[in-house]
């Protein structure tokens, strides 16, 4: 059994898409991270498949298992943030997101999903 590269690419978008979704206020390089990580952990996949290839299955899936980690250290250890303070940390700090966060990291991807937005205290009328 044979890992797409392809796989190991999703691997990696998904896992960097759900840190920027999560953590959408990474100011002007949010972008430019996602692109520069993504297009070095292309490459790593395919340096990384070439040596899976020589392993059994159990070793192809802990290799799998080892990048997809690497990779979600990576982006949340480093994505930009406007607070200066990374992912990683807010998360060992107890700070995960909310809706109201992935509310705007949807909104940034071009996805408008109201629903997760908090409900509005309503004014009573006069």
């Amino acid at each position: 059994m044979t890992l797409p590269i392809s796989l190991y690419v999703l691997i990696a978008a998904v896992l960097h898409l759900a840190a920027f979704v999560s953590y959408p206020h990474s100011g002007r390089f949010g972008f430019t991270f996602l692109y520069i990580s993504l297009i070095l952990w292309t490459a790593g996949a395919i340096f990384i498949n070439r040596a899976a290839n020589f392993h059994g299955r159990a070793w192809k899936a802990a290799i799998a298992a080892g990048y997809a980690l690497m990779c979600a250290f990576s982006a949340f250890a480093f994505l930009p943030q406007k607070d200066g303070v990374t992912p990683l940390r807010k998360l060992a700090a107890g700070r995960f997101p909310d809706g109201r966060d992935l509310y705007f990291g949807l909104l940034r991807l071009g996805v408008d999903a109201p629903g997760l937005l908090p409900p509005q205290k309503e004014e009573p009328l006069p």
